[in-house]
Parts: C-alpha cells; structure tokens; sequence
C-alpha cells in the first residue's frame, strides 16, 4: 500500500553545520552529501535501533547515531567493518586520548622487519614503488599498537590511498594516468603527490573534532546473503544496497575497493588474482549481480526480521528499479512512504537525471 510521496526538491534542509563535522570520504555512492535529505526524512519515525546493512563509509550509520539510535553497521568489505568500528566506536574522550600525529609518525617509522608483499605483487599498478615500499613498512608496524589504534590508523591510511588513485578506485591497472607528464582535464596531480601520512593527520584532525554523540554501536563483518547468522534485533532496517546500471552491468564495491582490505588482512596482498590486470585480492560474491537476486535478497531481509521499518535509499534510475522494490514491500503487507531528492548529481555520473529515492516501508501493524 503506498501511503504518500513526499518531494525534498532542496535536498537539504537542515543548515550544513549540522553535519559539517562529520568525516569526508571519496568513496563511491557515499551518502554523506544526502545526510540532511536522509536526516528530514526519518526523523518523524519510532525506532530506536537501526541495522545499517550494507554500511559502507558508515556515514549515514553516523547519522542515525547522533540521533540517539543504537546503530549496528554491517559490510563484506574488510575495510568498511573497520570503518564502522571506528565511527560508531568512538567518543569524544577517546579520541581526545589518542596523540594522532605521533601515532601517524610511529605508523610510518622505519621498520627492518617489514615485509614486502605490495611491491613484489603491485609494482607499476596502483602506486609509484616508494610509495608500495611505504604500504608495506605501514602494515608490518600495525603489530605495534592496540586494536584501536590499529583500526584508526588504517582508516585514516584506506581515506589517504584513496584520495592518492585517479577515480578514487582500484578497479583498473592505471597508474600512468597519474604518472604520465601530459596535460589533464580530471585529477589533481597535487593531491596525488601528497604523502600519505599528510593526508592522513588532514583526516585525523577532522575525527578529533566530530563530537560522536550518541551511543555506541557495533559493526559486523557479513555478506547480507547471510543474515541469518545476524544476532540483531533493530526497529529499522536501512538498505543502501548495489544496483545495476541502465545498461543492466552492475555496481561491484568489492572491485572497486578490495585493495583497501590488504589493510586489515596483509596476506591478502600475496593473493591477487592474476586472472585480471589489476589483481582484485578480495572479490566478493553478492546476489545484486543480477535484478532477480537484488529483489531475492530484500525478500529475505523483510523476512528474517518482519517487525522491523526498511528504508531503502536507492537510486532512481537502477536495476531492479525502485517500482519493482517498492511491490516487494507492498506484496509483503508494508505502508510506503516515498521521499525522493530529485536535485542530486552522483559523482562520476553522465546521468543528470537519476534522482535518489529513500522508500520507507512500515509494517502494517505499526501504521
């Protein structure tokens, strides 16, 4: 049953300061830039504990937690469970108790006994070799500090490669788009020359001034195939989930990002599959392959746990497309409510038509 569908045509509605504080990421499909659409759209709801499935950046989990929920954050990836640890882990305090510039330092001291596994296995792929050289001296020293330090230094180190690769991505053996002397009309040769650690005590600074209000969450590390094994019991499920382009190929986060899950796991970096040029080291299976799979999977989320509200945030020219996810959620006995943000332009995106849809849907019993 679809009750209403509500128009954000400004997109934000809150002033920016209320999320300004907020750590800046480059990753893909991000949703911080939507945080106050998302924030005005939710806030009239009665939940008090959200289950972020497919979390990402942790971005809008971070949402949800100043906003007094209980967050729990899920993701595939290595490093967005980590990302999640760090964001919904975090207070005021804490961070307040961690030196982050003598910790970058310590992070990057020269180690003697430090492996090699990015330069023998990425030479000439993702970055220059002093800078693989630096990769492979950085994760050897992470032996050296706690588990929290650890998950923030590799953090703020996943934000510093990122923002050090053309595209913000690793799905491509590019790196003689940055190295190459040739006039450029995209990137920033400047940013991508930076070391890492200087972008990384950038970031850190910025976490030194987020309040991190709210309570603490927890973050798990799943793929969303298998929930079942998911010991939660939230009022609100939000399902930032992959698509499938118009063109019907789909979006493959674990493409884009694997490399940044040698971080959490180093022996990854000695297992990248030499099938494709730029040696994926952590493709992950998902069913949003393919619309039929995307659908199945929603099926089973409104199945294992039917008391809870689905928010799906969505983009509006995908596939499955928002009308067939908005019938799985009508054909299961949920209230629909559409909030559409119709002025936002994705980033990398020739599309300047696709809007972003958040399709809240409440069980009937609740309404």
């Amino acid at each position: 049953m679809i009750q209403r569908e509500l128009d954000f045509p400004d997109v934000v509605r809150l002033p920016d300061e209320a999320f300004a504080e907020f750590p800046t990421t480059r990753y893909q499909g991000s949703k911080r830039k939507l945080l106050p659409f998302l924030y005005e759209a939710c806030k009239s709801y009665d939940f008090s504990s959200v289950l972020d499935l497919y979390s990402g950046t942790s971005s809008v989990g971070l949402m949800f937690r100043h906003m007094g929920k209980i967050v729990y954050a899920n993701d595939y990836m290595l490093y967005n469970w980590t990302t999640g640890k760090v964001l919904l882990g975090a207070t005021k305090s804490s961070i307040a108790g961690i030196d982050i510039p003598a910790l970058i330092e310590r992070a990057f001291s020269k180690n003697p006994q430090s492996n090699s596994l990015v330069y023998e296995n990425f030479s000439g792929i993702y970055f220059p070799d002093d800078e693989n050289h630096q990769i492979d001296n950085f994760c050897s020293n992470l032996l050296q500090f706690s588990p929290v330090e650890a998950d923030l230094l590799i953090y703020l180190m996943g934000q510093a490669m990122l923002m050090k690769r053309p595209y913000n991505l690793f799905h491509r053996a590019n790196l003689e788009m940055r190295t190459k002397d040739v006039p450029r009309s995209f990137g920033n040769a400047k940013t991508w020359e930076t070391p890492f650690s200087t972008h990384m005590l950038k970031l850190g600074q910025k976490i030194s001034s987020c309040s991190f209000t709210g309570p603490i969450g927890e973050a798990y590390c799943m793929n969303a195939s298998e929930i079942d094994g998911m010991n939660v019991d939230p009022d609100l499920i939000y399902l930032d989930p992959p698509y499938l382009n118009r063109n019907n190929i789909p979006v493959d986060y674990s493409t884009f990002y694997h490399f940044l899950d040698g971080l959490v796991d180093y022996s990854l970096f000695s297992q990248g599959n030499a099938k494709y040029p730029h040696r994926p080291i952590a493709l992950k299976p998902s069913r949003w392959r393919t619309p039929g799979g995307g659908l199945a999977e929603i099926r089973s989320v409104l199945d294992r746990w039917p008391t809870a509200r689905a928010a799906i945030s969505y983009r509006g020219d995908g596939r499955p497309s928002v009308e067939e996810l908005k019938a799985i959620l009508d054909g299961a006995g949920y209230v629909i409510n559409e909030h559409t943000a119709v002025d936002y332009k994705y980033a990398l995106s020739k599309n300047f038509d696709a809007t972003e849809d958040l399709i809240i849907g409440t069980p009937a019993r609740l309404t």
